[in-house]
């Protein structure tokens, strides 16, 4: 073998590393990812758990995953969403408020019927003297998917996440101002759980320097 062939062979080699080395790296990577998302779905189930110990966990097994995934579309932290469902409904899945709302975040059948055209049909209730059918919308997935999709066009009009709960709950007026505040109430106490792995981060005190050039 000349000069140039091992000069070959030893780059060849050299590339089979590095790439069986990012193979490897991005293996891991995606091996700690999955046990880490199933750390927290497994927290979210505790906490659902702890909140409504007569939750039907079985009817809430995927709830974490797509509560996680519509507050990132959403845009806020999938715990303030967690805190806006226990303010709603204590995480009673079959939970009826007495305008007709349904689920863990009380959706109206008729604001669902929205976004039918994005999320797909659902199955309407049907409650009367003889039969009480809560439909889909008592499916905390359903429910969790056409209450964010709700919030995301609330949003599109009113970026402010205040505006945006009063909204949800009051309608555009505004009817109920003391909703923000008891969500947030709850908020500050899911923010307490680190194993919910909020995306919250305090904001870093300022230097005493700044804050008397700020004051000034």
């Amino acid at each position: 073998m000349n000069h140039h062939s091992k000069a070959l062979a030893v780059l060849a080699l050299g590339v089979a590393v590095v790439v069986g080395g990012l193979v490897l790296t991005r293996h891991v990577v995606a091996v700690a990812g999955e046990a880490d998302a199933s750390r927290l779905n497994r927290s979210i189930l505790a906490y659902v758990a702890e909140k409504n110990p007569q939750a039907p966990l079985g009817s809430f097994q995927r709830f974490p995953e797509v509560l996680v995934n519509e507050s990132q579309r959403t845009g806020i932290d999938h715990c303030l969403a967690l805190a806006q469902a226990e303010v709603e409904s204590q995480f009673k899945h079959d939970a009826v408020g007495n305008a007709g709302e349904i689920g863990i975040f009380q959706v109206l059948p008729t604001t669902a019927a929205i976004f039918e055209p994005q999320l797909g049909a659902f199955r309407r209730p049907v409650i009367n003297k003889g039969q009480r059918d809560l439909g889909d919308l008592a499916d905390p997935i359903v429910s969790t998917k056409f209450a964010m999709a709700y919030l995301r066009d609330i949003r599109v009009r009113k970026p402010s996440v205040k505006d945006a709960l009063t909204e949800y709950n009051g309608g555009p007026a505004g009817r109920h101002p003391l909703y923000y505040r008891m969500i947030m109430g709850t908020y500050v106490e899911v923010l307490e759980r680190a194993d919910l792995r909020c995306r919250y981060r305090a904001t870093p005190r300022e230097l005493p320097g700044l804050m008397f050039l700020t004051r000034a």
